[in-house]
């Protein structure tokens, strides 16, 4: 792997590395608008290196683990957060509907 090539695969992980840390911290802020835009960013980012056929090493695979990692513990907090405020929606719906019947 050329120098050149191997200094853009490790600033595109760590712009990567850095994405995911900023959506872990937007999801338990449930700013949502902030992690659809980042999530499009990340996705940017992995279609141009698949775009380039980039190799990776052994360290960049090592990142690239924890990355994949990090972003399933990610996604599972997401659903979980979201599957949250889907039940205090569907809770208050009753109460309103129940409500509505007592009329």
């Amino acid at each position: 792997m050329l120098d050149s090539q191997k200094t853009t695969v490790n600033s595109q992980l760590d712009k990567l590395e850095r994405i995911s840390n900023q959506i872990s911290l937007l999801v338990s802020e449930n700013d949502y608008e902030k992690i659809n835009h980042l999530d499009r960013l990340r996705k940017k980012i992995i279609n141009d290196m698949k775009v380039k056929e980039i190799k990776l090493n052994e360290n960049n695979k090592k990142t690239v683990m924890k990355l994949i990692s990090q972003n399933k513990g990610i996604i599972s907090e997401y659903k979980q957060n979201n599957s949250q405020e889907l039940s205090k929606i569907s809770n208050s719906k009753k109460c309103a509907q129940a409500y509505l019947a007592t009329l």
